[in-house]
């Protein structure tokens, strides 16, 4: 009994004590190499991680500095001047597309921020930020009828695809305060960085900090300032914003294909009740706008749209054998 004792003392012992001689065996290897062998595994692994991680994190920070070059060379562009017809007819597509990207810049580095990350892994904040934004939402849809009856005096629901869109546009002018305030502390931010790296520059020491990334959110947050400070007084003023959901009710919700007899088919109408048995009538022919006119030209939007009854064409007869 003793000897099985000690054979299996032994035994364990060996198992616990494996040594290198474990890598020149064929079969019954001890403990110690498969749990080296599983650490050394884990080891991998772990820098396998961390190394994509840290790939991960440059490539994202690349594309981020490519978008914001890109939009802060788009936003100053001035190509209306240019002897190419292309750019000329785009510059105002290239101004909005780089007002995106900036858009897009600073909305994907606030995510990425320690306090925004930090606060967004809380079920609350998430919550109270849905009520928010459903809160908006409903505000935003009774200022869009409000603009949308001021303009044609009917129900805003008379134009559901053109109520849609202001809604859209109301939120966007809510949200507008808010966009400012989080790009001038974004600005200011990226500022002190600058002035530090700078300091460090004077005083011959080394900083880790980056001099490309936050110059580049300097110019970033201006663009967007610029264009963020210009837009309520110019493009979403009331007169402009009623433009605006003229252009949205000729475009969409207006139709040019009536069978009214009683009405000139060069009226647009837009059929109202659940009946279909009356319009509004444009009070005259409405011309064709393109991208540029909606966002920068003025138009005249026409005081009185008249409401009449449909008296609708008789049924074609159709020959006999159709």
């Amino acid at each position: 009994m003793t000897k099985e004792i000690e054979r299996d003392i032994s035994s364990i012992r060996q198992e616990l004590t494996g040594s290198e001689l474990d890598l020149s065996r064929q079969a019954n290897r001890s403990l110690k190499y498969y749990v080296r062998g599983i650490y050394n595994d884990l080891v991998k692994w772990r820098f396998t991680c961390q190394y994509e991680q840290e790939e991960s994190q440059r490539n994202l920070e690349v594309a981020l500095c490519v978008i914001g070059f890109i939009g802060v060379l788009l936003a100053i562009t001035r190509s209306a001047g240019s002897d190419i017809d292309w750019l000329r007819e785009h510059t105002l597509s290239f101004r909005l597309w780089g007002v995106a990207l900036c858009a897009i810049f600073v909305g994907v580095s606030l995510e990425r921020s320690s306090l925004v990350s930090s606060l967004w892994r809380f079920t609350v904040t998430k919550v109270l930020l849905s009520i928010v934004l459903s809160g908006l939402v409903i505000y935003a849809r009774g200022q869009a009828g409000i603009y949308v009856n001021a303009v044609f005096y009917v129900d805003a629901s008379a134009l559901p695809i053109t109520l849609l869109f202001t809604t859209g546009l109301m939120v966007f002018k809510l949200l507008l305060p808010f966009i400012i305030v989080v790009v001038v502390i974004m600005f200011l931010v990226n500022i002190f960085f600058l002035g530090v790296w700078l300091k460090n520059k004077v005083d011959r020491r080394d900083s880790e900090l980056s001099f490309f990334y936050p110059t580049l959110c300097v110019f970033v947050s201006s663009v967007l300032l610029y264009h963020g400070w210009l837009w309520p007084s110019d493009q979403l003023n009331d007169t402009r914003v009623s433009e605006k959901v003229y252009l949205l009710a000729h475009a969409l919700d207006f139709n040019k294909s009536h069978q009214c007899a009683n009405i000139p088919m060069d009226r647009p109408v837009v059929f109202l009740g659940n009946a279909q048995d009356a319009v509004l009538v444009a009070p005259y022919p409405l011309e064709d706008f393109d991208f540029a006119t909606f966002f920068e030209a003025s138009v005249n939007v026409p005081k009185e749209f008249m409401r009449m009854r449909c008296d609708y064409k008789p049924a074609q007869a159709f020959p006999a054998g159709w």
